[in-house]
């Protein structure tokens, strides 16, 4: 079965929508087609921020819509990409979560880990994505995550929807399948 695997920083801007613009065939590509996708893996580091980030990610797939996709959290125990050995470590994560065919998002998360995921994914075979959020909706939707708290957060993560979490989501996020 064909999964989404995902890089992820501080912000959880991208992964649902490119889940969601992937599974209705709505990218960019010269024939784009809805892909059946129904696995995600979010590969990230274990910085706070970035914790925040994924139970954020988790909330907003939990209230938002995506129901019958299983999204997996693999936080690599390390707190940023600072070495060649930080970056080995992401690469070879990312390189054991990639089969051909599979999506890879690389929007998410510093540039190391961005370009180990687009490496991985020519060198397996996987489709290269990433997903544009407009500026102006991206900073909109950073200011509003800035003022959840965190109980509220955990609290969508295990469905309970009490904050909008869709008001998190972009409206006009825009998938491009890099050829």
């Amino acid at each position: 079965m064909v999964k989404l695997v995902c890089t992820l920083g501080t912000s959880p801007g991208g992964i649902f929508e490119t889940l969601g613009n992937l599974r209705k065939g709505n990218y960019e590509a010269e024939n784009p087609i809805p892909v059946n996708i129904k696995e995600v893996y979010v590969i990230r580091t274990s910085d706070k921020a970035v914790d925040i980030a994924w139970k954020l990610v988790k909330a907003i797939f939990a209230c938002c819509g995506e129901k019958d996709v299983t999204i997996s959290d693999i936080s690599l125990q390390i707190t940023d990409i600072t070495s060649n050995s930080d970056y080995e470590l992401f690469m070879k994560e990312v390189s054991s979560r990639i089969s051909k065919g599979d999506y890879v998002d690389f929007t998410g998360g510093r540039k190391a880990m961005s370009v180990a995921a687009a490496i991985a994914a020519k060198e397996l075979n996987a489709h290269i994505v990433t997903t544009i959020i407009p500026q102006n909706e991206y900073n909109e939707i950073a200011q509003r995550a800035k003022g959840l708290k965190e109980e509220d957060i955990i609290a969508g993560g295990n469905r309970d929807c009490r904050v909008d979490f869709c008001s998190l989501t972009s409206k006009n996020a825009r998938t491009i399948l890099l050829q």
